[in-house]
């Protein structure tokens, strides 16, 4: 019996090892956690794999029944999560327009936009708050993500643009939300992807109701600044769709 466990163990141990390695090297893992933390996962992995093939050997130590089921709920649960990406709803963060769930984020994209004349800073909507204090009205930008509306908006003559940020995973979401002023709110179509180009203007309307995206526990907007448009487009997500990094410089991560 005590080899059986042992044997066990060890099998266990090499498993999930083995499974963080493989995930941490794959298309899925930004799914799960912060695609900076890729490294983090591989180094454990490799440990867990050592120390299970180390275990095989060890005679002395005794093993738990207990310790060995919660191992098996560890990877029972992570092969579930693993089979079930229908979860995530390609359609409600744009990611069917980004290439699917095994796309490739991670193109080199140019820093600005250049339309008209004019440069239009390539920016995500969470480094639009982060370097708030150090930008002007007037200031070009460039974002994307996806339109939120609500009748009260429409009234007002804004549509939200929103992304999700993710610090570490998609339990702790948030949605980071832009007013874009336009001209025909009713144009544009509730959940599609879309690149905005337009100058910052001061003077935020007063909402009701906080814009959220789908999956976020809450939601964060400016309280000094609105994005004029000078065009708003619909338009094939560039990179990750969800915000992970945030720079306070150029070039930012868009």
């Amino acid at each position: 019996m005590a080899g059986l466990l042992r044997f066990l163990e060890s099998l266990l141990l090499v498993g999930t090892g083995t499974f963080m390695v493989v995930l941490s090297c794959s298309s899925y893992y930004w799914q799960f956690l912060n695609p900076k933390y890729s490294w983090l996962t591989f180094v454990t992995g490799v440990v867990l794999s050592v120390v299970g093939g180390v275990c095989l050997f060890n005679w002395e130590r005794q093993r738990k029944i207990s310790e060995l089921l919660g191992i098996v709920v560890f990877l029972g649960l992570a092969y579930t999560a693993v089979v079930s990406f229908e979860y995530m709803g390609e359609d409600d963060y744009g990611l069917a327009e980004s290439g699917g769930l095994t796309g490739e984020f991670h193109a080199e994209i140019k820093p600005a936009v250049d339309y008209g004349g004019v440069e239009y800073t390539k920016i995500n909507l969470a480094e639009m708050l982060a370097v708030e204090e150090f930008v002007s009205a007037g200031d070009a930008y460039a974002v994307q993500g996806l339109v939120l509306r609500t009748p009260e908006l429409d009234r007002a003559g804004f549509i939200g643009v929103g992304r999700l940020f993710i610090t570490c995973c998609f339990a702790d979401s948030t949605a980071v939300v832009c007013l874009v002023k336009v001209d025909t709110p009713d144009q544009f179509k509730e959940g599609a992807w879309v690149r905005v180009l337009g100058t910052l203007e001061k003077g935020v309307p007063a909402l009701e109701k906080s814009l959220t995206i789908k999956g976020a526990l809450n939601a964060v907007r400016s309280d000094t600044f609105v994005l004029k448009a000078v065009e708003v487009e619909e338009h094939p997500v560039e990179g990750m769709p969800f915000i992970f990094d945030v720079k306070t410089e150029p070039p930012f991560e868009y």
